[in-house]
């Protein structure tokens, strides 16, 4: 079974740009960490977002994950490019277990 994460971030005026930059210099880090099976990137221009879509062998990686960019720093980096910060700016979904129903 594998665990999904869809991660919505809003850009902020202006930092539709830099914010997608920014994944191109992390996302190759994130798609190499114990547990990530995949990261899919789906853009908006017209609603400046961009939707991260993973697919994580358990939750329990995704959280340690999430642990290591936070102890990097990463989290306050992005929220200067999100509109309203990370508090406003991202929205996290956990969409439970695959299964082969």
């Amino acid at each position: 079974m594998t665990a999904l994460v869809v991660k919505n971030f809003r850009a902020a005026e202006g930092r539709f740009n830099a914010l997608g930059d920014f994944f191109k210099a992390v996302l190759g880090d994130t798609r190499a960490f114990a547990g990530c099976i995949n990261v899919d990137v789906y853009t908006d221009e017209s609603a400046a977002s961009y939707t991260l879509v993973e697919e994580w062998v358990t939750f329990a990686d995704h959280d340690k994950y999430v642990a290591w960019r936070t102890a990097q720093g990463d989290l306050d980096k992005t929220g200067g490019l999100l509109d309203g910060g990370i508090e406003n700016g991202l929205t996290v979904y956990e969409w439970g277990n695959k299964t082969d129903i």
